[in-house]
């Protein structure tokens, strides 16, 4: 039995999502949080444990995803961005 089963399956990303911005080439983006939000802010001892390093990885992905949604609610407010663009600062 895995613990981890189908709990990350909000992830999936479409193909149809890629064929849009296939030959986009974008700069400055900004500094990409997926693998380092909180593992550059706990501390080393809090991380050294099993079951609070998978604890923490869970935490790093809700708050990437709540940065993320916030890029999307600023889109939704600027009437010259596309609503589905995710490479909005």
């Amino acid at each position: 039995m895995n613990l981890f089963a189908n709990l990350f399956k909000y992830k999936l990303v479409r193909l149809y999502k890629y064929e849009k911005t296939r030959k986009d080439n974008r700069l400055n983006l900004g500094h990409d949080y997926k693998s380092s939000l909180l593992n550059n802010s706990l501390s080393k001892y809090i991380q050294r444990n099993d079951t609070m390093n998978t604890f923490i990885l869970f935490l790093n992905d809700f708050f990437y995803e709540v940065i993320g949604s916030i890029k999307t609610l600023h889109n939704y407010k600027n009437y010259t961005v596309k609503k589905d663009d995710r490479n909005a600062r």
